[in-house]
């Protein structure tokens, strides 16, 4: 058993994740809430903080080049997401800028390699962007998804108009945000990308759409299961 406070880097949802019952374990320099939700939830529409886990962002005129020759699955396609073979994500928000998800099980350290091996003297016209620190990462899973963003989002999300590894760079509950649609199963997920700084605004803008589909919360060993099942 851990607490938030033993840890070097927390969630900015934190005292909301503890307010909802959350218990917590360790995972490096960060907190990750548990004991949130279950699996048949998830399936329906749950909302999992997934802020502990690491992303980069990388910008720049080469940086699809810079990526592909570090072994990253990636086209210059914008608004496009793909699927990379421990199950991250690199999104493709414009033809000079990606930003790379860590899998839900960790990356080991690959992003931070990528980070610290990047080198001003390459001479590669790309850069990194710390987007742990600029943004939360949230995941909204389930049927009932699409019925909920109806309320908040200001772009069609049904499943028939938004597939599977689309990107949206749009309004959500009045605040910019990235919104990635990357199945687990047959289980419709999407991780949204906001500001930090505005992420306990826009987690009670969330949950407050989805108590009336009877979402709930969700913990990252649930959408671990998801994956599992």
């Amino acid at each position: 058993m851990t607490t938030p406070e033993q840890h070097l880097r927390r969630s900015p949802l934190r005292a909301a994740l503890a307010e909802a019952g959350a218990s917590w374990s360790g995972a490096g320099d960060y907190a990750i809430a548990e004991g949130l939700g279950d699996v048949e939830h998830a399936r329906q529409l749950a909302i999992a903080d997934l802020s502990p886990l690491p992303r980069l962002g990388f910008k720049g005129r080469e940086t699809i080049a810079a990526m592909q020759k570090r072994g990253i699955a990636v086209e210059a396609e914008p608004n496009l997401a793909f699927r990379q073979d421990d199950g991250g994500l690199c999104l493709v928000l414009a033809p000079g800028e990606v930003i790379l998800l860590s899998p839900l099980a960790g990356d080991g350290g690959k992003l931070r390699t990528l980070h610290d091996q990047w080198s001003l003297e390459s001479g590669e016209r790309t850069y990194p962007l710390l987007r742990g620190d600029s943004h939360a990462w949230l995941a909204v899973t389930g049927a009932k998804a699409p019925d909920m963003f109806a309320k908040i989002c200001a772009i069609d999300l049904r499943l028939n108009r938004f597939a599977d590894l689309s990107i949206a760079q749009t309004s959500v509950a009045r605040l910019s945000a990235i919104v990635t649609r990357a199945d687990i199963g047959s289980t419709p997920v999407f991780h949204i990308l906001a500001d930090s700084a505005s992420a306990l605004y826009f987690f009670e803008c969330l949950m407050d759409a989805a108590q009336e589909f009877g979402g709930s919360l969700a913990s990252l060993t649930v959408l671990r299961n998801l994956e599992r099942g």
